[in-house]
């Protein structure tokens, strides 16, 4: 298996369990979620010209939209949404352990490093999914547009379009539900399969990379590839190239960028892209001279 095959098929499983998620989400934020909440604010008074009025009844039925998110949240269909998302952990371990395996005859998997991988990946998607994360992404500001339009006595009109464009998205951009959990999701997942590589580098005695991976279009609620990805995507680094990366700027960088975490963040929020551990055998010899006139790296005798 080669470097490239390795980095395409984690790529191809992590995209399309996100595609299996999203139209899980699609249906949980819209039919669900905006449905329930417009049924119960439907029942607010308004005056004349079709603006809420602040009274007594419509905070009670602003306490009832309230809690309609933390019931979505607990209900079976997301529940069940978020744990069939993690199924595509063994597969993500398969093609690791097969790429390792291809490059190296004394490779063999750390079955106790792995499980805590995987015990950690359920730690993050439980909390960015179903508690603090969803609620500091979601709820939060959805409970701000319901207290903002009843407190102040908005427009009815305005606010529904309001919640709707929040909840299902508008053209060219998807609701905040289903655009948070996505990333969200997308990230740990290929973060878990960067994290795995690493972890086998050093017991190999790997210290180049190949920087792999599908290069994206712009699109519905995404500009593509950001120029530092397409800058070095085909291409092999010295493990001490990577590390410097870290002290540059480019949009999208997760702030918590250091130079042991880019072998894992990498391109930052929803980089797609793998720095795949590779051979010394496959390493062009350009790359080997550069890391060795920058004093990276030094030949066997």
């Amino acid at each position: 298996m080669t470097p490239e095959e390795l980095a395409a098929e984690i790529e191809r499983l992590i995209v399309a369990n996100s595609s299996n998620f999203a139209a899980i989400m699609t249906r949980v934020q819209g039919s669900i979620l905006y449905h329930r909440i417009i049924t119960i604010l439907k029942d607010l008074e308004l005056d004349s010209e079709g603006y809420i009025k602040q009274s007594a009844a419509n905070r009670r039925i602003l306490r009832q939209a309230e809690s309609v998110f933390d019931e979505v949240v607990k209900s079976p269909s997301y529940q069940k949404a978020v744990n069939e998302s993690l199924e595509v952990i063994p597969d993500i371990d398969k093609n690791n352990e097969k790429y390792f395996k291809s490059i190296s005859s004394v490779f063999s998997p750390n079955r106790t490093f792995i499980k805590e991988l995987q015990r950690q990946v359920i730690r993050d998607v439980s909390a960015g999914l179903l508690n603090e994360g969803v609620i500091a992404n979601v709820r939060i500001p959805l409970v701000q547009i319901l207290n903002q339009n009843i407190n102040s006595g908005g427009s009815f009109s305005g606010f529904q379009t309001q919640l709707q464009n929040f909840i299902k998205g508008d053209e060219g951009m998807e609701g905040r539900w289903l655009r948070y959990s996505k990333t969200f999701l997308s990230d740990t997942l290929f973060n878990y399969a960067r994290s795995w590589q690493e972890a086998v580098t050093t017991d190999l005695g790997l210290e180049f990379y190949l920087y792999s991976g599908g290069v994206t279009l712009g699109g519905k609620g995404s500009s593509g590839s950001r120029d530092f990805c397409i800058e070095r995507t085909g291409q092999y680094f010295h493990r001490k190239e990577v590390e410097s990366w870290a002290e540059l700027d480019w949009k999208g960088k997760n702030p918590l960028t250091t130079e042991s975490s880019i072998f894992t963040l990498l391109g930052g929020y929803n980089c797609r892209h793998s720095l795949i551990p590779v051979h010394l055998s496959i390493v062009p010899k350009d790359v080997l001279e550069r890391a060795t006139e920058q004093g990276f790296y030094r030949a066997a005798a």
